[in-house]
């Protein structure tokens, strides 16, 4: 690698100067190589390699910049770099694994969670493997959220009855039927409450509540009613 460091310097130097023009970041990896030794410079070669780390780029805030999405995609063809992939699907009501037609876009993208600015009520779950054995619900390290009544009244008020049908069954009791959602979700990337609804499942709270209704001897149809 020592006699070969020069050359691939000047390569990444170029790549870089494609992506951008200005020479900015060129510059900033000049400084990072400068201090570098060889044995180091190698470790840092094998590791782009091996897909363990990435040239990355500065780009300012609120300036002029010449990093732009036209001039990326024409750089990456010039590199053979293929952007945009078919990906294997798998329809939600078959079942069938296929490759699509049509071309996504399919790159690395960082993923930051916000800092969280309240300071009460807060709740991080630890897992989602603690659930209430009457109710099905997240208890104890698995419990993040809370939906009241209140909030209930103003989703209804504003007509999101598919919304409340996944908060109040899906994610609030209905284990059978969370299961299958997040499984289409997992397969599929998206989730159909309308073939959700043909399981016919239950939020296990309901049954509960009908089973203290029967052994009160009080007749009631909550399994009947609340289904789908």
């Amino acid at each position: 690698m020592p006699g070969n460091r020069k050359a691939a310097e000047e390569m990444l130097f170029s790549l870089v100067n494609k992506v951008d023009p200005s020479g900015k970041n060129a510059e900033v990896y000049k400084e990072f190589f400068k201090d570098m030794n060889d044995e180091d410079f190698d470790l840092y070669i094998q590791a782009l390699e091996q897909g363990r780390d990435f040239v990355s780029f500065i780009m300012e805030n609120l300036a002029n910049q010449p990093i732009n999405t036209r001039n990326n995609l024409k750089v990456a063809q010039e590199m053979g770099v293929q952007f945009f992939q078919r990906v294997w699907l798998t329809d939600p009501t078959t079942g069938r694994v296929y490759l699509s037609n049509r071309k996504y876009l399919v790159m690395h993208l960082p993923v930051r969670r916000q800092i969280q600015t309240l300071v009460h009520k807060i709740s991080i779950p630890e897992d989602n493997m603690h659930i209430d054995e009457l109710t099905n619900q997240p208890t104890g390290v698995s419990k993040g959220s809370a939906l009241s009544f209140p909030e209930l009244l103003v989703l209804y008020s504003q007509g999101h009855d598919e919304i409340i049908k996944e908060l109040m069954k899906y994610r609030g009791g209905d284990l059978k039927g969370m299961n299958a959602m997040n499984r289409m979700i997992h397969e599929a990337g998206s989730c159909s409450m309308e073939t959700l609804d043909t399981l016919g499942t239950t939020v296990k709270a309901t049954e509960t509540l009908s089973t203290y209704l029967t052994a009160m001897h009080i007749e009631n149809n909550f399994l009947e009613t609340n289904k789908g």
